[in-house]
């Protein structure tokens, strides 16, 4: 019996050492020693603990105010984790109406200081308040005194009068070695839940009596002349069952994020909330929950929206004399475009609803997102084009998961031609019909029709990007090359290169295009339309290298696509969860012909070949060939597809890693 006793001991004491402390402040030596996650070595930092409840609690004359217990603990093991010592804690302050508001704000640096635990408290001064706009705050802490090692915890509470239920949000760029949650929900109030991302959650739904107590009011005693009266407080208990979801998840894996993604937030493993309805004891039913065709018909009857769509005269004589004699819609629907993208510049603020109004933008040249393209709308209408807004969100904003005003934050411009929806974005200088800016690729958008009646647009390009280019070259004995190179663009590189590249001088831009393409010497440059964006686009210039040859034992060796290769394989994680976002079709052609100096034979050539990706995603051609005294070779890459499944992510991985190692093959030479 002694010795069952002693194990059971020996066993509880074993547990209780292994236990980890989650307190605020029991920060223990062994984790400030720590110099590697062992679940993920490459991690720079990692969450130890994450905790958040989330409860309603009632308070007389006020109702029910939510409060929300944030606390973490994170261990930071290099420099390269300094940045997640920034903590920034968002609220809703708007500038009338009820606030949030953060209290109990306290955060700590620990280190190790000759082998005992220091810690550095965050003073007031060191917490700043941030206006960020008209409805939003923040609170911005930068943890002191970091080092190697060193961890950081911070707790705080968001106080709020609303209903509203912020993201959980269970996954980061980083670890997360422990994760607990409490979410308790008056039975009053009901909710939409919807979990996002690629990681099982581990949560238990039960339900856990409560009770308020609810103060009345009561005058007692006689009332009229020479009686007296007197006021009591009367006390009501009322029993109510609240939800509760509680998360305990350990060991979260960090989500990386790698390049050809819209947004990683979109992945993140998180449960969003949705207020779907409100019902007190003995009253009405009060439904929040909408739809999208809800969200249309309140736009609709926006006076900052629909409202602004309907105002017409301050454009009239202008819109008259601009398409006068006009009967073409294209043509009509373009002469409009590019007048509103030179009358009004974006003055780079998003927004579903117009500023200063449309008028005031018109008179001043600038205006927000909707004041622009609601203008469009207008003159579109007022011209005979069958033309409404399309609402969207945008890539940094995320993607909406209900139907919301809140989740949506651009408006666009669409007109029906030729029976296609042509959608227009007249606050890019360099954008064309259905050829849109990237910050607004994303999706889907809600077109809003007459008196709210609403349709689902395709965001994502349909026009295939293109690059075509050829490159004639000579090779001399030394190793120099010398040679002349013309590009053309199509689509959505058409747009982005005179995004880049058209505001540059010369100078600038053969700086660029230099350091691009394997600092080559360039001698001349002549860019065609570089400004003139319905006519194509062609870039031409005469270049000379000596880096891009090797010679040695009187042989020379070249890459046959020179500087035109692929180089990097983006795509290096072990797996990937999200879809790889191209952001456009594309189509890139290069053709290499190489003249060989005199005295020199081929000794090798790299292997021709065609590979492809599941599906007819996509597919890579290489074919090189010796025709005369010229080495002519053709490299082919063509994506067939903008949104690609992560399903097939290691096939595409190897796609490139393929056309990688083909690119680095070399022409070899030999001396005759």
């Amino acid at each position: 019996m002694k010795k069952i006793l002693v194990l059971i001991f020996i066993g509880l004491l074993t547990t209780s050492m292994l236990a980890q402390d989650y307190k605020f402040g029991k920060v223990s030596k062994a984790e400030l020693e720590e110099k590697v996650y062992p679940l993920d070595s490459s991690a720079n930092a990692v969450v130890l603990y994450k905790s958040r409840r989330t409860s309603f609690n009632y308070l007389q004359g006020e109702g029910f105010q939510q409060k929300t217990e944030i606390h973490e603990r994170i261990k930071i093991y290099n420099k390269e984790g300094y940045k997640w010592a920034t903590k920034l804690i968002k609220y809703y302050s708007p500038d009338s109406g009820e606030k949030e508001n953060v209290s109990k704000l306290i955060a700590k640096t620990y280190v190790l200081e000759n082998g005992k635990i220091k810690e550095y408290k965050i003073q007031k001064n060191q917490i700043f308040t941030e206006k960020k706009n008209k409805y939003w705050a923040q609170k911005k802490i930068t943890m002191p005194n970091l080092s190697d090692g060193c961890i950081i915890e911070w707790k705080y509470d968001i106080n709020s009068p609303y209903r509203g239920i912020s993201k959980v949000e269970l996954q980061y760029a980083i670890p997360i070695k422990k994760v607990v949650c409490r979410i308790s929900i008056p039975e009053y109030f009901k909710y939409n839940v919807k979990h996002l991302g690629y990681l099982e959650i581990n949560k238990k739904d039960s339900y856990q009596n409560d009770e308020i107590t609810l103060v009345h009011k009561v005058r007692t005693g006689q009332v009229g002349y020479n009686h007296t009266s007197r006021e009591n407080n009367s006390t009501e208990t009322v029993r109510l069952i609240n939800e509760v979801s509680e998360i305990d998840m350990e060991n979260v894996p960090a989500i990386l994020e790698e390049d050809y993604v819209d947004n990683i937030n979109n992945y993140k493993t998180a449960i969003h909330y949705e207020l779907a309805s409100v019902k007190f004891p003995n009253d009405k039913l009060k439904s929040y929950s909408t739809s999208w065709e809800a969200v249309a018909k309140t736009l609709y009857k926006e006076s900052d929206f629909g409202g602004e769509i309907e105002k017409r005269n301050y454009f009239k004589n202008d819109l008259e004399d601009l398409v006068k004699g006009e009967t073409d819609e294209t043509k009509k629907a373009l002469l409009i475009f590019e007048f509103v993208k030179q009358k009004v510049k974006w003055n780079n603020y998003f927004g579903l609803t117009t500023d200063e109004g449309v008028k005031q933008a018109y008179k001043k040249g600038t205006g927000n997102i909707a004041d622009i393209n609601l203008m469009l709308t207008a003159m579109l209408q007022e011209a005979g084009l069958n033309a409404y807004p399309v609402v969207s969100s945008t890539r940094n904003h995320g993607i909406p998961i209900f139907p919301t005003l809140s989740g949506l934050n651009y408006v666009l411009a669409s007109a029906k031609i030729n029976g296609e929806v042509v959608l227009f974005d007249a606050s890019e200088k360099n954008s064309k019909p259905n050829i849109l800016p990237q910050r607004v690729i994303n999706w889907n958008g809600l077109l809003v029709g007459a008196k709210g009646n609403f349709d689902q647009v395709s965001l994502l390009n349909t026009q295939k990007a293109g690059v075509n280019s050829t490159i004639s070259a000579k090779l001399d004995a030394d190793g120099e090359i010398n040679g002349m190179c013309r590009t053309k663009y199509t689509n959505y590189y058409e747009m982005l290169y005179r995004d880049v590249y058209g505001s540059l001088n010369e100078e600038d831009l053969l700086f660029k295009l230099e350091e691009a393409n394997d600092n080559i010497e360039i001698e001349k440059i002549k860019v065609q339309n570089k400004k003139e964006i319905y006519k194509p686009l062609s870039e031409m210039f005469s270049f000379t290298s000596e880096d891009l040859v090797t010679t040695s034992n009187n042989k020379i060796f070249v890459k046959p696509m020179l500087f035109n290769c692929i180089t990097e394989n983006k795509f290096k994680l072990k797996s990937r969860d999200y879809p790889v976002d191209f952001t456009t079709k594309s189509s890139k052609r290069y053709s290499t012909s190489i003249t060989i100096p005199e005295g020199y034979e081929v000794e090798s050539l790299p292997e021709n070949i065609g590979i492809g990706l599941p599906e007819n995603y996509g597919v890579y051609k290489f074919q090189v060939v010796k025709v005369g005294n010229k080495i002519n070779t053709i490299s082919d890459l063509s994506i067939n597809t903008v949104i690609y499944p992560a399903k097939y992510y290691q096939e595409l991985k190897e796609f490139y890693k393929l056309i990688v190692k083909k690119n680095a093959e070399q022409v070899v030479l030999k001396k005759v």
